[in-house]
């Protein structure tokens, strides 16, 4: 989600999740460019701009929910590797950014082991097409799964397995963003989950945080592309 404001605003604050932290390392050196086609990303180039990188480690590299250990490398790692890369930077990291994201693992966990759940019952139904005929009876049924669940019907994961429905052939981009494909797995589930998560910070960020102008940086194009 390119934005120049990110650069210019003093106030502004960018979310990056790991995609764009992989796009971060592999283009910069010291603030400098590495030789690569143009991109978005040229805007971070020797800017002081504010990153905060604690997507990251909410995410983890194992495609499961971080442990305490885990998280903590997550985010050791993700800061040396900004510093590294785009030195003028500041990392919106602080003494207390460890037991932030513990907070946010625990709060989330039981949701999250229950929307897992739920997208692995209906993942072999959601790959198959749906005829206009059935859009209504499907979207039912989802709305059922999520009370059998206790799964918010307003969630984002509701919205987008009723967007990945309505919309025909597979065109809807939450059709990818939920990894929906036969052999649907529990890591599928959670890598589509995570990435949820990551607008519902951002929506939470806007309230919580109105003074502030909260970014989410992603290159991941059905996220970007995702209806709010």
């Amino acid at each position: 989600m390119p934005s120049a404001l990110a650069t210019i605003k003093s106030n502004s604050i960018i979310l990056i999740d790991r995609n764009v932290m992989t796009e971060i390392v592999s283009r910069f050196e010291g603030g400098v460019k590495k030789g690569r086609e143009p991109d978005f990303l040229d805007l971070f180039e020797d800017s002081p701009i504010r990153v905060n990188p604690l997507l990251c480690a909410l995410e983890g590299n194992s495609r499961r929910i971080p442990d305490s250990d885990e998280a903590r490398a997550q985010i050791d790692e993700a800061v040396s590797k900004l510093r590294r890369a785009l030195p003028k930077a500041e990392i919106v990291v602080g003494a207390k950014s460890l037991e932030g994201v513990l907070g946010l693992i625990e709060d989330a966990r039981a949701s999250f082991g229950r929307k897992n759940a739920m997208l692995l019952e209906l993942a072999p139904a959601l790959c198959a097409p749906t005829s206009s005929k059935r859009v209504a009876a499907c979207i039912a049924s989802v709305i059922d799964a999520a009370d059998r669940f206790d799964v918010p019907r307003k969630s984002l994961l509701v919205f987008a397995i009723a967007s990945s429905i309505a919309v025909p052939n597979g065109r809807s981009p939450a059709f990818t963003l939920l990894n929906l494909r036969p052999g649907y797995s529990r890591e599928d589930a959670y890598n589509a989950l995570s990435d949820l998560r990551s607008l519902e910070i951002l929506i939470h960020s806007f309230a919580l945080f109105p003074r502030e102008t909260v970014q989410l940086c992603t290159a991941d194009r059905d996220l970007e592309r995702f209806p709010l």
